[in-house]
């Protein structure tokens, strides 16, 4: 006994008669299995040692079904794959032809004799094999096979309607064209209640069971096949049933109630290939002050040709096709959304798996944000189209240690009584816009501020658009021998080192002493400059047109501590709203004078200048008081 012979016997236990014959019709290798099914059995049969060992190529392989003469024979395919050019499985109905299958066979696949008499044949060629299939068989009284190619609605019915069948096990296959999903409407009829009823299947799953008075009601195949069944064992029968078939339109209506959770939208028979000539629209809606988030787990559809439409009232339409980032969100901009997805007569592809759910429109505007060098965009939600009323967003943005963030707002448009956005760094507000504005660019001080949004209840607008990134300390010192420019026009930084060259002097010698001069100047009058030698004051600054001031530190190191007030106005000293500028005239030791020039926003500051005793340079360092 060969190893095929040995599986195909352990696989399928019901054979009757199995023969293993010589080549034939010019196949390699041909195997006949003889089977016979009673009127109550349910049986299964499979290739050779499926679903581990792939059937023999260049091999013909018939499975020849009988069953006493009053029946006919219903056939499913629980599974199934086969080369898809070029090996394929036929079901004939004694002579007739009526089913033809290669590639994947989708569960549930089935067909109905008309005969007591059924062969199926398996046919490969000499390249590539798979698996191969499962098929589960079982007797019927009645029924026939349907093959849907029009919208239009049909109608079904029982045989001999109104007068019900008794004692019988009748199935309809229902199949469309292309796979389309097919669509089932009861219209009327009852069977008796206890022992008799209808039911509907969507391939291998159940989806509906009636018995007794049959009320209006629709069942929809979402795998293309539809199998009716009606099992009557009461002699005094009822009417049994009416019904009209069609193809369904592809998508549905649907309810995103927070009640019932998150829901699914696919194409047809996804992660599948979808059909062609595909008109898909799923109507989604929420209640009336709530919005809809739909998310696309995965998608992958034909570039050129097959499309994703998403239709959101005041936003537009969007369109997707080819591969899209999983992950990828959108919300709606009320309570309703549309998705189209049509396909062309050419191509396919797996298609789009998405959820959707309801939410508040608050709870999708909390985000955080790592800022690194290159730029990232934040907007306020659904940027450029309208955004919504009664919005609360916040963006946490963080960066890392000695770097600040950048924010340039390429364009503000809200309203601008009530709709606002705030920057908020160490707890304080740095900056607000509303109305219509742009700013070049706003700096932070240190390396985490947020971003927030809040609109009110009545006018919306565009909203805003940012570009956010992340720098180094741009404040650092511009020098040349004998100066030190510390620029802080775009903000404050938290931390900041200089040096700079100063004239050679011998290590041998000591560099000690430290003489500070600042030239007289006009200061706020809540202002003040204060320089520390240790514990000792050496110099205090404050009013109005204060002389020339000087001082000696006693060692190498003094502290200058700057207050600059907020709302000075004093137009002599504050420029452009924002910046003091003070001159300082450091000595070290000999007559050469070392001026530096330190510029300084709203803050408080303390400067400490180290004169280092065996090394040319001068250490300058800034932070907060």
């Amino acid at each position: 006994m060969g190893f095929a012979t040995f599986l195909l016997m352990i696989s399928v236990p019901l054979i009757q008669k199995h023969v293993e014959s010589t080549p034939a019709s010019g196949y390699n290798y041909t195997v006949s299995v003889d089977l016979q099914l009673s009127a109550d059995d349910v049986k299964t049969f499979s290739t050779p040692g499926y679903p581990l060992v792939p059937y023999s190529n260049d091999a013909s392989y018939e499975w020849r079904i009988q069953a006493p003469d009053d029946l006919r024979i219903l056939i499913t395919f629980i599974a199934g794959r086969t080369e898809g050019c070029c090996d394929r499985v036929q079901i004939v109905d004694r002579s007739e032809t009526i089913g033809e299958f290669s590639g994947i066979i989708i569960p549930g696949t089935s067909r109905l004799s008309q005969t007591n008499s059924l062969r199926v044949i398996l046919s490969s060629d000499k390249t590539v094999s798979f698996v191969g299939f499962e098929i589960k068989i079982k007797p019927a009284t009645c029924g026939g096979n349907v093959e849907i190619n029009t919208k239009n609605s049909l109608e079904l019915a029982s045989d001999d309607w109104p007068k019900g069948p008794n004692n019988t096990k009748c199935f309809w296959v229902l199949y469309g064209r292309e796979r389309k999903q097919i669509q089932l409407d009861f219209v009327e009829g009852s069977t008796a209640p206890v022992d008799d009823y209808i039911e509907v299947f969507d391939g291998l799953s159940s989806i509906g069971k009636l018995s007794g008075v049959i009320e209006p009601e629709s069942f929809i195949a979402e795998s293309g096949i539809l199998i009716l069944s009606y099992h009557s064992y009461d002699q005094e029968a009822e009417r049994g049933f009416r019904a009209s078939y069609k193809e369904a339109p592809c998508g549905f209506n649907a309810n995103a109630s927070a009640n019932v959770g998150t829901r699914t939208i696919s194409t047809p028979f996804y992660p599948s290939l979808y059909p062609n000539d595909l008109s898909c629209e799923w109507n989604l809606n929420a209640a009336a002050d709530k919005l809809i988030e739909l998310t696309f787990v995965e998608s992958d559809t034909e570039d050129c040709c097959d499309f994703i439409q998403i239709i959101d009232g005041f936003s537009g339409t969007r369109q997707l096709s080819g591969k899209i980032t999983p992950g990828l969100v959108f919300t709606s901009a009320n309570n309703n959304l549309r998705l189209l997805f049509n396909s062309d007569s050419r191509g396919s592809g797996p298609g789009f798996l998405a959820v959707f759910r309801e939410i508040d429109p608050s709870s999708n505007c909390i985000y955080s944000k790592f800022v690194g060098k290159t730029p990232i965009n934040i907007s306020s939600p659904l940027y450029p189209y309208i955004y919504h009323n009664n919005m609360s967003c916040k963006w946490t943005l963080r960066t890392g240690r000695q770097k600040v963030i950048t924010i340039n707002f390429i364009e503000v448009k809200t309203q601008e009584c009530c709709d606002v956005i705030r920057i908020i760094e160490n707890g304080t507000e740095s900056l607000r816009l509303s109305g219509n504005t742009s700013l070049s660019s706003w700096t932070s001080k240190t390396n985490n501020v947020e971003v927030i949004f809040t609109s009110d209840s009545s006018v919306a607008n565009k909203g805003f658009l940012a570009s956010v990134q992340s720098g180094k300390i741009e404040s650092v010192c511009h020098h040349s021998p004998f100066k030190i420019t510390i620029n802080s026009s775009r903000g404050y930084l938290s931390y900041l080192l200089c040096s700079v060259l100063r004239p050679r002097f011998s290590p041998a010698r000591n560099v000690g002493k430290i003489k500070i001069k600042f030239p007289g100047r006009s200061i706020q009058q809540d202002d003040y400059i204060r320089v520390y030698n240790g514990e000792q004051e050496l110099l205090k600054i404050s009013g109005q047109l204060f002389p020339e001031s000087s001082g000696t530190s006693t060692n190498n190191a003094i502290e200058i501590v700057i207050k600059v007030h907020q709302s000075v106005t004093n137009r002599a000293y504050y420029h452009d709203g924002k910046l003091y500028t003070f001159q300082m005239f450091v000595n070290i030791r000999t007559a050469k004078k070392l001026p530096n020039m330190i510029i300084v926003n709203d803050w408080l500051y303390m400067v400490s200048l180290n004169s280092a005793k065996s090394k040319d340079q001068v250490l300058v360092t800034t932070y907060p008081y």
